[in-house]
């Protein structure tokens, strides 16, 4: 909730969480998200591969690959 006061362009989902694609974009371009914040309350395993896929898209939006 203060994120989105603070970001109204922030999408969420139906559950308050960040809406994300699958390489953890948001809706504000160079901002990702993943974890909990992403998918709600989740495994550490699972919070770990959003954060490799969103660092892998990052590095290519950047154009660094």
């Amino acid at each position: 909730p203060v994120l989105t006061k603070s970001c109204p362009e922030l999408k969420t989902g139906p559950r308050g969480i960040i809406a994300v694609d699958e390489d953890g974009r948001t809706s504000v371009p160079g901002v990702y998200a993943g974890g909990d914040a992403a998918t709600g309350a989740a495994t550490v395993i699972l919070a770990m591969s959003a954060g490799k896929r969103a660092a892998k898209a990052i590095v290519a939006d950047a154009g660094l690959n």
